[in-house]
């Protein structure tokens, strides 16, 4: 049975999801931020398969190098523009706070809208392009769990005023991860993972 566990990363308290099935010995993630509390509660002889980047803000991707040093066969997955953003410090946003972060890898995967990835038997994830907070942004749906990344954090206006941001482009957004959610369990980029009734 899929499952998913919650990790709160120290840098602006993002959030890191591990998907996982006890019957399988791998598993994946969604954003990574805090690569040994990711390492602290993965079950022994389980390898990371590929990470899915909701999009490449430094809060959301400064545990990739990390995590490729430790699985290096592992992919990242992302927007053509979250692409972009892990080899440009100044996109991710990393060149203005301290450490700037350039991922060192090459394996990145290229999602758009209407994209499908079988992440386990019979398991399906659906990529939905939800621009607004930035150009990159995608959103995940795997049977009745939905990522968010920042284009919806349950209680909080969407962040627009960095760089790519657009104001009329994250309400569409929002208006269609509202629907998208109805009667599922909403995992933010930030905040407490809800249900949606």
């Amino acid at each position: 049975m899929l499952q998913v566990k919650q990790i709160l990363n120290t840098i602006f308290t993002s959030n890191t999801y591990l998907v996982f099935d006890e019957d399988y010995d791998y598993c994946w993630l969604v954003d990574i931020g805090d690569f040994q509390s990711v390492a602290n509660v993965l079950p022994a002889g389980v390898k990371i398969r590929g990470v899915f980047l909701t999009h490449a803000h430094f809060d959301h991707i400064y545990g990739v190098n990390a995590l490729f040093q430790s699985f290096p066969e592992c992919r990242v997955y992302t927007s053509k523009y979250g692409r972009e953003s892990l080899y440009d410090d100044k996109k991710n946003l990393s060149f203005y706070h301290e450490s700037s972060i350039v991922f060192q890898g090459k394996d990145v995967v290229v999602l758009k809208e209407n994209d499908f990835i079988e992440v386990f038997p019979n398991v399906i994830l659906s990529v939905y392009e939800t621009p607004g907070h930035n150009t990159g942004c995608l959103t995940y749906q795997v049977q009745d769990w939905v990522f968010t990344g920042d284009s919806f954090i349950p209680g909080v206006k969407v962040v627009t005023k960095l760089p790519q941001g657009d104001r009329f482009l994250a309400k569409q957004s929002l208006n269609r991860i509202l629907f998208l959610s109805i009667g599922r369990i909403i995992c933010p980029g930030h905040g407490e993972i809800i249900c949606l009734g």
